[in-house]
């Protein structure tokens, strides 16, 4: 009988010491969790004042008219390169970056992509970059290029709204993708070929004539300082 106390005794003690550990190492992998977070939310903000630092650079610089020749020459090149086929494939392009187009496919990642959350967090990424751009546009009050316009456009130049949301949006589809991705050599094939396709949007802005290429770099820093906020404030790792 007392040998079963004993026995009994000490299966509790070694039960409270595992307990004791398991949770331990629960608090540690908590602590090294939130510690790599930080590190990713400070590297965030490091990109953020960056690339706000460079647009506010810039917007003083296109104030005071320093960019004129630059804008100038960009948009010589562009009509000493046009082409018809040309000016069909930058017209599908940009194409791409239009309002109808990324509704659209936002509507059809909701309905296909099983992790709704992330379907949703595409959806408010669209809606925020998009109302952020326009709302940018009014206070900047740019005009647009005195040249031949290739396509239809209203409203102001300055940022670039294609260059913003077209960067913010499939930038952010690709940070998701990556997520999923562990092979290196596919993620690093996906960012290229995404990154090709924002830069793409952004030039045929300036080819098709409404644009200035200091609307394009002012919508492209304006969208990686935006993209770095809302990374931050959505963490959609955790929305798994």
């Amino acid at each position: 009988m007392l040998f079963l106390i004993y026995l009994y005794k000490k299966l509790s003690f070694y039960s409270i010491i595992y307990e004791r550990g398991i949770n331990m190492k629960k608090e540690n992998n908590n602590k090294v969790y939130i510690n790599r977070l930080a590190i990713k939310n400070n590297k965030k903000m490091l990109i953020f004042y960056i690339a706000l630092g460079l647009f506010i650079v810039l917007t003083i610089l296109v104030k005071f008219h320093i960019t004129k020749s630059f804008d100038n020459l960009m948009e010589s090149f562009v009509i000493g390169i046009r082409s018809d086929g040309l000016t069909k494939f930058m017209t599908t392009i940009t194409n791409i970056s239009r309002a109808y187009f990324l509704i659209t496919m936002s509507i059809v990642l909701l309905f296909i992509l099983k992790n709704k959350k992330h379907a949703l967090l595409i959806i408010i990424n669209l809606t925020c970059v998009f109302l952020s751009s326009q709302l940018l546009k009014l206070i900047f009050h740019r005009g647009r290029p005195d040249g031949e316009f290739l396509v239809t456009v209203s409203g102001y130049s300055y940022p670039s709204g294609h260059a913003m949301v077209s960067l913010a949006y499939f930038a952010f589809i690709l940070y998701l993708i990556n997520q999923k991705i562990t092979n290196k050599f596919t993620r690093a094939i996906l960012t290229i070929i995404t990154s090709i396709l924002i830069l793409l949007i952004g030039f045929s802005r300036v080819y098709l004539g409404v644009h200035y290429t200091t609307d394009i770099i002012a919508g492209f820093l304006l969208a990686i300082a935006y993209l770095m906020i809302f990374l931050t404030i959505v963490r959609p790792k955790e929305a798994k």
